[in-house]
């Protein structure tokens, strides 16, 4: 006897929990829990399909954690709004399912719930798609990053490009007539020598004539040579000075971006996977991206697939026939309530 109470009380604690469970699968289906209760077939139906519901809420939650892992480093924070952006998709989902009547089919509505559903597997594949692909993902990110600094190197100089031009073009043209003039000292120099040691033109030795005037003409050069580059010096200092000032802009502007470049982001885990697609050229992996692409993104589809397919039961005459006792009763207290208020101001 007390064995049999025993197993009475085990099999009624059983009972219990998989009525808790059956409750929560029929929440997650939209289920009215007072009237599938009394429909054997659909109760088990509305199970399957609150499994789906279910399943998909996990995925939603998983997909939208992993995507904001990517931008943040805070557990708490990718967590708290994975869960969040999850329960936001879960009561999308619901939504999308609890508006299919099984006895009023509208194609065009369900055109619709179909469409916003397919946007919603395409957005929640992409995290989950950069997850599976995330060792090679990661082994390209370091390429692309040095790829983007040099390009940043580029852009920079060219917002000073000008500027520079103009100050090595001026630094070009003294260094031209400093040589220039230095050229032309050098030059008289040399005949004013050469008229010294009886080897110009004149054949005579010493400082004398032709070779007194070659002095004061190398004397002259060599004036205008000294106080060219004393005028030039200060020029030569200032051009040097904004030419390095240029640099170290670009130096710093470079190191500010480069400490930017962590490789984290969803952004440029996508680009980086972009690049892979590029340099694939047996488009294996390009391949692979669509039919998984096309496989996660049907996960999101399969509450409403299973809800369109889902024949027409118990469950959905007695909500019909209960929508309509209700909205009669509804009508009937209203045409209660106004001929009340009629015979009040009678």
């Amino acid at each position: 006897m007390a064995e049999n109470t025993i197993d009475t009380k085990e099999k009624k604690e059983k009972e219990s929990e998989t009525d808790q469970m059956s409750e929560v699968l029929w929440w997650f289906s939209t289920a009215i829990k007072e009237l599938i209760k009394d429909c054997t077939v659909d109760r088990n139906r509305y199970k399957i399909l609150g499994s789906a519901m279910l399943f998909t809420w996990l995925y939603a939650t998983l997909a939208w954690g992993y995507f904001w892992s990517t931008n943040s480093d805070s557990p708490f924070l990718f967590v708290s709004l994975g869960i969040f952006m999850g329960g936001f998709v879960l009561s999308i989902d619901r939504v999308l399912v609890s508006s299919i009547n099984k006895k009023r089919t509208n194609i065009v509505a369900i055109a619709l719930r179909v469409i916003m559903a397919l946007c919603i597997g395409a957005f929640l594949a992409q995290p989950i798609i950069l997850f599976i692909f995330s060792s090679d993902i990661d082994r390209e990110i370091p390429i692309l990053l040095d790829k983007k600094l040099a390009e940043k190197k580029i852009e920079v100089e060219l917002v000073y490009q000008s500027r520079k031009d103009e100050l090595l073009a001026n630094k070009k043209k003294l260094d031209e007539e400093l040589k220039q003039k230095s050229e032309l000292a050098i030059e008289k120099q040399n005949d004013y020598l050469k008229e010294i040691d009886g080897t110009g033109g004149s054949g005579k030795f010493g400082i004398a004539g032709i070779a007194k005037a070659k002095q004061n003409g190398y004397m002259i050069a060599k004036d205008d040579l000294d106080k060219m580059q004393k005028g030039s010096k200060t020029e030569l200092e200032k051009i040097t000075k904004e030419l390095d000032e240029i640099n170290a802009k670009v130096t710093k502007s470079v190191a500010d971006f480069e400490k930017t470049l962590d490789g984290k982001g969803f952004l440029i885990k996508k680009e980086a996977l972009q690049s892979l697609f590029a340099k694939d050229k047996t488009h294996g992996l390009q391949n692979q991206y669509y039919l998984l692409m096309v496989i996660l993104t049907l996960f999101e589809l399969i509450p409403i697939i299973s809800k369109l397919f889902m024949p027409a039961g118990a469950y959905d005459t007695k909500v019909a026939l209960r929508d309509d006792f209700e909205t009669k009763v509804a009508t009937l207290e209203s045409e209660k309530e106004f001929g009340e208020k009629e015979r009040e101001l009678a």
